[in-house]
């Protein structure tokens, strides 16, 4: 081993730039396969603690998604008024159960004589700022008091408080006047929730404008919500859509009977989240191009190494011929060369990593600003340093690489003839 260290020092003097050439690109193959299967990692454990520790809001309804993704609805739902209950309390993994129906009002407000467009309204209960995990910052979210007495008031955005009415403290008490199916009607705004990101929104269909269901309606009159459009929403922990789908079914086939319409998907009341599944995908997307890249350029540079031991093997054909004549055997022969070959990959390994670690957290906080449409939530994510499997994934691929690549010029210089070795140099 000493003496194929003196070796590929020696050879390293005489060409120098053959071999950082040669270093240098194993040295980018490692640090790039480090840091993206390093992020890899880290971003699919992150997505996985979310689901796995706060889970995610998923729908439930009465109907068939058709192949445009939008959900048809029985003509006549089939679930009872207490379906919320009999999925909470039979399916542990289900928390947060309420319904929701975002197609009930048209969103025209009036505030003294100024019409406003609002850009989402939905009629929900009491527990769905728990289960869309809303931040009340003024006044509070509504009772099922408030919607036991039909009582006429609103939840609104930060963003709507302080476009309309300057603050969210200023828009507490305020009276926002909608157009509903029988007519004009005015709201009591009684609390506002911090905004929501615009993934959340557009993927859960968070509405600007909440209000309790059945708004609208007399008071004491007594209707299902499903029956009239509704879906049901809950947060889901611990299981996969099909096996919350599974579970689900057999718990409303239990009750319901076995020919119920049904469909369970993640996003909002209108149908599944799309934008959240094409940023799971294009992270999915980015990280194997990624990982290929640094396999591809560990390939490239060990093609490197190949050509410097054959013309190594080329230059000492006759060393090699003494060598064999003294007594070394042929697989002493080929362990020399091959040492020389895996010095060239740990030392870009060694510097492949160094690299890694020192700019893992950069290129981190710069990326992954690129996964927002993933539902990532970057405080599940520690990018101080690469995770010690990647490192050993990297570091293990391009020794791999460097040792099969140097392996065929050693051989070749196993397998040459004492004589030839000896001749061809004289010559």
């Amino acid at each position: 081993m000493l003496i194929s260290l003196k070796s590929f020092f020696h050879n390293f003097r005489i060409y120098p730039l053959r071999g950082l050439l040669t270093v240098l690109t194993i040295t980018i193959g490692v640090a790039t396969l480090i840091i993206s299967t390093s992020l890899n990692m880290d971003i699919t454990k992150a997505l996985s603690q979310n689901s796995a520790e706060q889970g995610h809001p998923i729908a439930i309804a009465n109907g068939v998604l058709n192949d445009n993704g939008e959900i048809q609805l029985a003509a006549q739902s089939e679930f009872a008024s207490d379906v919320t209950t009999l999925l909470e309390n039979g399916y542990e993994n289900l928390s947060d159960v309420t319904v929701v129906s975002d197609a009930w009002m048209r969103s025209i407000l009036m505030i003294g004589e100024t019409s406003y467009q609002i850009r989402s309204m939905i009629q929900t209960n009491e527990t769905y700022d728990d289960l869309m995990d809303l931040e009340i910052i003024s006044g509070d979210f509504f009772s099922k008091e408030d919607i036991d007495d039909r009582e006429e008031v609103v939840v609104i955005s930060s963003l709507s408080a302080s476009l309309l009415y300057g603050s969210p403290e200023a828009a507490i008490g305020q009276i926002a006047r909608l157009y509903t199916k029988s007519g004009l009607t005015a709201y009591t705004i009684i609390g506002v929730f911090k905004d929501v990101s615009e993934l959340e929104r557009t993927t859960y269909g968070v509405g600007d404008f909440i209000f309790p269901i059945g708004a609208g309606l007399p008071p004491g009159v007594k209707f299902n919500p499903v029956q009239f459009g509704a879906v049901i929403m809950g947060r889901l922990v611990n299981d996969s859509i099909l096996k919350a789908e599974s579970r689900i079914r057999a718990l409303l086939e239990q009750e319901y009977g076995e020919d119920i319409a049904l469909s369970v998907w993640e996003g909002s009341a209108s149908g599944p989240a799309t934008l959240l599944d094409e940023g799971r995908d294009s992270v999915r997307r980015f990280s194997l191009a990624v990982n290929i890249l640094g396999v591809i350029i560990l390939v490239i540079s060990s093609i490197g190494i190949f050509s410097i031991m054959l013309v190594e093997v080329l230059n000492r054909t006759r060393e090699i011929g003494l060598r064999r004549a003294m007594g070394t055997t042929k697989a002493g022969i080929r362990r020399f060369f091959m040492l020389q070959a895996s010095y060239y990959s740990l030392m870009g390994s060694v510097l492949g990593t160094g690299l890694a670690f020192f700019t893992y957290s950069t290129i981190g906080n710069y990326l992954i600003p690129l996964f927002d449409n993933s539902g990532l939530r970057t405080e599940n994510l520690n990018l101080s340093v690469p995770g010690g499997a990647a490192v050993l994934i990297a570091v293990g691929a391009a020794l791999v690489f460097g040792v099969l690549f140097g392996f065929f010029p050693a051989m070749s210089a196993s397998r040459t003839p004492i004589a030839e070795c000896i001749r061809e140099d004289a010559v």
